[in-house]
């Protein structure tokens, strides 16, 4: 994720992702890093777990790891095209086009993940979600949220928020494409998942860097597996 101030106007997440469709996949998919938290949650998730993937993309690598282990994945994505490329991808989970701020599961949940999915929300609307995923998931179930922190982005404090913990309207390039991101730090990320109720299980910073064709930048990636006790 590039710093440096874009000069066009800034792409909504659902324009941005049904323009990257395959080639949001091509570029992350092989993320070392996230394969490996991936099989951490498979070790920790009770058997045929029903788990639901915030913005599921493509549905590779994520729910096509899950759902090939013998879980029960449904995927919600705001770009149509990630949603009709994941339902051809990985034919043994669900998948469907909506906002995880209005979605509401009809049954308490085993898993929520969601990976690099939450950049161009609001804080207000991340401490939204985060009290979400508590209620969503039944007692002993487990989030895993893949994020970039703040302090690994080289930042100016002015876009910090007052308690530090947080980076707002940060503007930046992503794949070719302007967009103003939120940030925790890792501090606040922690904060904020333990002001919640989750217990802290499992974190882990991985290095990425995609392929040179892709127009991505290289990133430091943060992983964190929580559980609502």
């Amino acid at each position: 994720m590039a710093s440096t101030m874009p000069a066009r106007t800034e792409v909504p997440s659902d324009e941005l992702f049904n323009e990257l469709g395959q080639d949001y996949e091509d570029a992350f998919a092989h993320d070392a890093g996230l394969l490996d938290i991936i099989q951490h949650l498979l070790e920790l998730l009770p058997p045929q777990a029903n788990v639901l993937d915030c913005g599921s993309g493509t549905g590779k690598p994520v729910a096509y790891t899950i759902s090939n282990s013998g879980h029960r994945l449904h995927g919600i994505d705001v770009a149509q095209n990630m949603v009709d490329l994941a339902r051809k991808k990985v034919p043994n989970a669900t998948f469907e086009k909506a906002s995880m701020l209005e979605y509401k599961p009809t049954n308490l949940l085993d898993g929520v993940i969601a990976m690099f999915s939450l950049f161009q929300l609001t804080r207000k609307d991340i401490t939204s979600m985060a009290h979400k995923w508590y209620g969503w998931l039944q007692p002993g179930g487990l989030l895993l949220l893949g994020i970039i922190a703040a302090e690994d982005c080289n930042l100016d404090s002015k876009v910090f928020d007052s308690d530090g913990k947080c980076a707002t309207g940060v503007q930046t390039w992503f794949m070719k494409r302007p967009i103003s991101v939120t940030l925790f730090t890792k501090a606040g990320w922690n904060d904020l998942l333990e002001d919640m109720g989750f217990e802290l299980l499992h974190t882990k910073i991985s290095a990425f860097a995609p392929p040179p064709n892709s127009g991505a930048a290289q990133e430091t990636h943060y992983f964190i597996i929580a559980r609502k006790p």
